[in-house]
């Protein structure tokens, strides 16, 4: 008999790599996170494929880079005519559904801003999936609208804060229709945490429940070494609300491996977590994403499937979120479209290969922005040890050794001493550029004249 195990893909927000305990952060405990990585496999250096919202999803969903789903910013929207691992699963014999925020339905204010209505996403714009209960985007962590079925008025409304109504949602659909299917099931849980959002007073903080929030204090956090002093007070009444949004999360995703547990879909479902893309939290003097530093561009990814995936697996060779598509399909006999631009890692994680199907992961940041932010173009990549980007300005040209400089506190670009790995570097960026289907950008070609 054919192995089909269910899919449960656990999407959040902004979250960056480094703030779990699975992952060595001294200021929080993940411990259902933990349980999951340590049931499965944990990804040191997974990377997003753009860091920012709208082009990492449309990547996860599609498997192919921003130069070929078009979706190059916040703002465009994900062509109907675009293959999805909604459409393959679908294709394969699955019951597909998604719950939670969505991003790829262009529905943005003028400055890129929203008041928490955005939650009709078309149903041509649901990228293939069945049963939807989503909204394009809120930011509103006590006001979340969801839209379902094919009407757009009114609104379902859901009352609570969002990250355990959604995780609600998921587990009564879960329960209700999801249980009784005699075929296999691909279930989206896709919330908003951590990123910054409206809190109950309609405020603009990283709002988590009182009884999170009281949990950490900035003036306890240890922050990373490459925190500036300057940005430290604000650093870490962030990074305090932060910790508390994932804190909350991690709970949640606790209720969900619970669910699977007394169900007994465990063994059968092949859970994936992860991030769009991660949060700077203060590092290099910044916030939120948009850059190549390891705090913005590595997202959590942890795999687990106890029929194929060995417990307690570490990879450390570079994973990008493309990847996601094939690998999930490989892991459960589905057949991956041949414009998928991800590589399959379902050997190695299953113990059939050793060999990583890549050694760099691509990064986009295409530009220029529709909102006036990121009006600027840069491409690079993050190896094991290295990373290396080149922008079509000084300030965005990056080169660091990530082994020796962990921080990347000293930028290497251009430095006489870092000339051959530049050269490696360049060459190997150049390449990844050209199997995404992208011509070679002239500010990426004068880099090394």
């Amino acid at each position: 008999m054919e192995y089909t195990p269910n899919v449960l893909r656990l999407f959040c927000d902004q979250l960056r790599y480094h703030a779990l305990s699975c992952s060595g952060d001294p200021n929080i405990r993940t411990p259902n996170l933990d349980r999951l990585a340590a049931e499965g496999a944990r990804f040191t250096t997974a990377v997003t494929n753009c860091p920012v919202c709208t082009p990492a999803r449309a990547g996860v969903m599609t498997g192919m880079h921003c130069s070929a789903t078009g979706v190059r910013f916040l703002g465009d929207l994900l062509p109907t005519d675009q293959r999805t691992v909604a459409h393959a699963f679908r294709s394969a014999g699955y019951r597909t559904s998604y719950v939670g925020k969505w991003h790829l339905a262009s529905v943005q204010g003028a400055h890129g801003t929203n008041e928490g209505e955005d939650y009709w996403v078309h149903p041509l714009l649901r990228g293939g999936f069945e049963d939807w209960f989503g909204f394009e985007i809120s930011n509103h962590f006590y006001v979340t609208r969801y839209s379902t079925g094919d009407r757009i008025w009114p609104p379902n409304v859901l009352e609570g804060y969002q990250t355990d109504v959604l995780t609600d949602l998921s587990l009564e659909y879960l329960a209700r229709t999801a249980e009784g299917l005699e075929q296999p099931w691909f279930h989206v849980l896709s919330v908003e945490a951590p990123h910054h959002g409206r809190d109950d007073k309609g405020e603009v903080r990283h709002p988590a429940p009182p009884s999170y929030e009281a949990q950490f204090r900035p003036d306890d956090l240890v922050l990373r070494a490459n925190v500036p002093e300057e940005t430290e007070q604000k650093a870490r009444a962030m990074l305090a609300q932060y910790y508390a949004q994932i804190a909350n999360l991690d709970e949640n995703v606790g209720r969900i491996l619970d669910w699977l547990e007394q169900s007994r879909n465990a063994e059968n479902t092949l859970v994936c977590f992860l991030s769009d893309h991660g949060e700077k939290g203060g590092s290099h003097g910044a916030f939120m994403k948009e850059h190549i530093w390891d705090e913005a561009v590595l997202v959590p990814m942890i795999v687990r499937l106890p029929v194929r995936v060995a417990a307690g697996q570490v990879v450390q060779d570079p994973f990008s979120l493309v990847d996601l598509f094939p690998t999930t399909a490989g892991l459960c006999g589905v057949p991956v479209p041949p414009q998928v631009q991800g590589v399959d890692w379902s050997n190695v994680l299953s113990g059939l290969d050793t060999t990583p199907p890549r050694t760099a992961a691509f990064v986009q940041w295409v530009g220029p922005a529709r909102y006036g932010f990121g009006d600027y173009l840069w491409r690079g990549i993050r190896t094991r040890t290295a990373t290396y980007a080149v922008g079509d300005r000084a300030d965005r040209c990056f080169l660091y050794e990530n082994v020796a400089d962990p921080f990347q506190m000293q930028n290497l670009f251009g430095c006489i001493e870092a000339r051959e790995l530049q050269q490696e570097m360049h060459a190997r960026l150049v390449r990844e550029i050209l199997c995404a289907g992208e011509r070679v950008p002239g500010f990426v070609a004068m880099a090394m004249d």
